[in-house]
């Protein structure tokens, strides 16, 4: 090898290094330091990665349909794998225990505290159309069969409760949101009183009424029905008039929870959760591409990269941090996303 050809070679050596040099360092310039951050403005997350996960042979999951907190601070997953409907979480992930074999369409879970200071667990399943009420131990206090709305339903088969909303005073709400698309009122002794939404073309009807959320942010109790199909929210009082209604197209609202500040975050089945303020106008898509407003009406909102995969239900805890539940999801578990600071 003369001199040249070395030379030559060398040269070549020292630019291929500078290039692989290059290419590494930009491709670590580009790459995330960690998690995606979702959202917008005020309302941006990371996922803590790994949150929730268990040992799939000792607690499996099938659907995670709810997820909420209970009164000890515990997270509290409801998922339809009879083998234990109820999982109960630490906030760090950790598990604390299982229980329930009950309720194999395990779709809606709600905490109520009584007159006397207990706290009770609303189970419904979609399946059996089944309403159970629990003690944190397992006793079933109360249930209500699909057969107590058999005078409204000549074909049981027609109805498929999906949520439960319940009032301070003991009344509550079902949502038929698999079957008629109907919201049926009980008392606090819980006799039928009467029904409105199905199906329909006129602004009071509904289209799979997913979830029914009670409402207090403008002071009195008002019903704010997930009208998933029609991607729809709208608000109804107590007796069943409609008072609102607020459009966000291109999403699959499922499930409220309540934030701070009159902040409301919708559970949206096709990939988002959306964070609502106290005029009940969308501020931030997390999963999704920012929202837009032209006139004071909102555009389609748009799903951003599949972060999520089917969102059933949230969770927002005290410090902000979101925790949901998803369907369909190759039995995943819960994750749990915290808030980026500004």
């Amino acid at each position: 090898m003369n001199r040249r050809t070395m030379l030559t070679g060398a040269a070549s050596a020292v630019a291929a290094g500078i290039a692989t040099t290059l290419t590494t360092d930009t491709r670590a310039a580009a790459a995330p330091a960690g998690p995606e951050t979702l959202g917008q403005g005020a309302f941006r997350y990371r996922e803590i990665v790994g949150w929730g996960r268990l040992d799939r042979a000792e607690v499996p999951v099938e659907d995670c349909h709810a997820i909420t907190e209970n009164r000890d601070g515990h997270i509290v997953l409801l998922t339809n794998d009879k083998r234990n409907n109820i999982i109960t979480y630490r906030k760090d992930g950790t598990f604390v225990a299982k229980r329930e074999n009950r309720f194999p369409a395990a779709h809606a879970l709600e905490f109520q505290v009584d007159a006397r200071g207990d706290e009770l667990l609303w189970i419904t399943d979609h399946q059996a159309s089944v309403i159970a009420l629990l003690t944190p131990d397992g006793r079933e206090v109360k249930r209500l069969n699909a057969d107590a709305l058999a005078a409204k339903y000549p074909d049981l088969s027609k109805y498929h409760a999906t949520n439960v909303a319940v009032m301070k005073a003991g009344d509550f709400y079902i949502s038929d949101g698999y079957g008629s698309h109907f919201i049926h009122h009980f008392d606090p002794d819980w006799k039928y009183i009467e029904t409105f939404g199905g199906a329909g073309a006129a602004p009071e009807n509904l289209k799979q009424p997913h979830a029914i959320y009670v409402d207090t942010r403008r002071g009195t109790e008002e019903l704010l029905v997930c009208d998933r199909a029609n991607a729809l929210l709208k608000w109804f009082s107590p007796k069943g008039e409609l008072l609102r209604t607020v459009a966000v197209p291109g999403s699959q609202p499922s499930n409220v929870t309540p934030m701070a500040n009159g902040h409301l975050a919708i559970a949206s089945l096709n990939a988002m959760i959306l964070i609502l303020d106290a005029q009940d106008k969308v501020v931030s898509a997390v999963g999704g591409e920012a929202p837009v407003y032209e006139n004071g009406v909102l555009k389609p909102l748009v799903p951003f990269n599949a972060t999520f995969n089917h969102p059933h239900d949230v969770y927002v805890d005290k410090a902000g941090a979101i925790y949901v539940a998803q369907w369909n999801s190759n039995r995943s578990y819960p994750r749990k996303f915290d808030p980026v600071k500004a």
